[in-house]
């Protein structure tokens, strides 16, 4: 396995809990993000999600 897809595989596992934390939320079987964070810190989870997305885009592109 290569550096890069390793990335990629990182990137995915550090979004994978914030897209499980999201629904699970909406129907009350965990504290939803806005408990937690708030709606201003809202922009934690979002950053972490985002960078783990962009890591994975990076990781798993293939020329």
């Amino acid at each position: 396995m290569s550096a890069l897809r390793a990335a990629g595989w990182i990137g995915v596992v550090v979004a994978t809990p914030f897209f499980l934390w999201a629904p699970l939320g909406f129907i009350g079987l965990v504290p939803s993000m806005i408990d937690v964070f708030g709606v201003v810190g809202l922009r934690i989870p979002a950053g972490v999600t985002i960078s783990g997305l962009l890591l994975a885009a990076v990781g798993f592109y293939e020329d």
